[in-house]
């Protein structure tokens, strides 16, 4: 080939090797890989935290006629004739109750009986609210039962048990606004890998909201606060039983601080501490049990 046809041939393309160490790094490969997991566990943390978040703040704003109809298939059970009586006493205590609560136009409680060596109550989905047996047999009037029904529908009016709902039952109540089958479905697969709603542990601030509820509710029906405060005496003076089952202490902690605080709001509204008891409806008091001193 002449000159001229070489000067007109484009630049030549010659393979190298790359240069020693391109792909290396003066890093120890263990160190990077724990940087890596490291990272890993961090974002997986963060996406964990963000939507616990999201539920807590999402779940309460879901229609509370959509925990009703989750409530209704999955909670709601037949009753023993005996059991169905007390549970209307409960129910028409707690509709007299509600009345001084002002509850949003869809929100509702619906009470239930439940034999249980278990000293406890409370509220779970759809407004449905439990009480034992055994809690009823440590209450010495109706202003006892009112001041702690009056503190579940609290817990029920505020939407508490909604916010407080772990991530597979939030999703079960989400959507359940779309297929109640579809949220139904959810809500028991949740349910069958939790102990339930009923042992999810409410803040410091929901409980102060729901006591500071119940004392209102207590004082417009009765007169004076005195059954919220016998409330909080004897069940703090409960000792387990043999089976160390006294599930409402752990539930709702009773401190000499939550008693204080209610004196203290009786007394700045210029609330009675005390008064004359109203003795339980008598479809709630046991003959062959009575009450535990």
């Amino acid at each position: 080939m002449n000159e001229e046809g070489a000067s007109h041939r484009g630049p030549v393309l010659v393979n190298r090797l790359p240069a020693e160490g391109i792909n290396s790094s003066d890093e120890h490969p263990l160190k990077e890989f724990a940087w890596l997991i490291g990272a890993s566990i961090a974002t997986v943390l963060t996406v964990v935290l963000f939507i616990g978040w999201g539920a807590r703040w999402l779940a309460p704003k879901v229609p509370f006629s959509t925990e009703v109809v989750i409530a209704e298939r999955l909670l709601d059970r037949p009753q023993k004739p005996a059991d169905a009586a007390r549970s209307q006493a409960l129910q028409a205590l707690a509709e007299r109750v509600s009345a001084q609560m002002a509850l949003p136009g869809d929100v509702s409680a619906k009470l239930s009986y439940e034999e249980s060596t278990l000293v406890n109550a409370y509220a779970t989905l759809g407004g449905r609210i439990r009480v034992h047996s055994a809690l009823l047999r440590k209450l010495g009037s109706e202003d006892e039962l009112a001041a702690l029904l009056a503190h579940e529908i609290a817990h029920v009016k505020h939407r508490h048990v909604a916010a407080n709902l772990s991530q597979g039952l939030t999703l079960g109540l989400l959507l359940a606004v779309v297929s109640s089958d579809a949220g139904a479905a959810a809500t028991q697969s949740a349910l069958n890998q939790t102990a339930g709603v009923a042992m999810l542990g409410y803040s410091r601030a929901q409980e102060e909201q729901a006591d500071a509820e119940a004392v209102r509710a207590v004082v417009a029906l009765y007169g004076h606060a005195g059954g919220m405060i016998d409330l909080f005496t004897h069940l703090g003076q409960v000792e387990p039983d043999a089976a160390g089952q006294v599930q409402v202490l752990s539930t709702h902690p009773l401190t000499s601080q939550r008693l204080a605080s209610v004196r203290a709001q009786a007394e700045q509204a210029g609330w009675a501490l005390s008064g004359t008891p109203t003795p339980l409806p008598a479809a709630l008091v046991r003959t062959d049990n009575t009450r535990s001193p």
